[in-house]
């Protein structure tokens, strides 16, 4: 009677075992962030760049890291180019792994430009229900 409860005790752990690496793998798969929500050629910028320059007439995306489960998230904070040479059209978190609750990821801000010139696009990083930011962005916007 021993022999059958060690084997099925052996079949179960490698059912166990295998469950977990095909679990493993279906995490591993990641998103990518910026092109996920910016429609075809569209322009990402991330926080390494500096310089925004752009069209008139076209879209362009700010994407900043952002993980959702600390609660700290990514603000737009004005700037001289705000509302005048350009006007927020989209705001959308995509985690890198969208099954995974609190997963990091990327804040994509989308803007039209609305008119030429020059100016600047500030961020504000917020931790949870304070309105002092932990860090900021600021991008020299021109648009042409």
């Amino acid at each position: 009677m021993r022999m059958p409860r060690i084997a099925a005790l052996g079949a179960a752990g490698v059912m166990l075992t295998a469950g977990a690496l095909v679990m493993a793998g279906c995490g591993s798969e990641q998103v990518n962030n910026a092109a996920s929500t910016a429609p075809d050629g569209v322009e990402t910028f991330t926080s390494g760049d500096t310089a925004v320059n752009v069209a008139l007439g076209a879209k362009f995306v700010i994407s900043l890291p952002e993980t959702a489960g600390t609660g700290y998230q990514w603000k737009p904070a004005g700037g001289s180019a705000a509302a005048t040479i350009v006007d927020l059209f989209d705001d959308a978190f995509v985690p890198d792994n969208p099954d995974l609750a609190g997963s990091s990821g990327v804040r994509n801000f989308t803007y039209d430009t609305a008119a030429a010139g020059s100016g600047t696009l500030k961020f504000e990083l917020l931790p949870p229900g304070s309105t002092t930011p932990d860090n900021t962005e600021t991008f020299n916007v021109t648009v042409k």
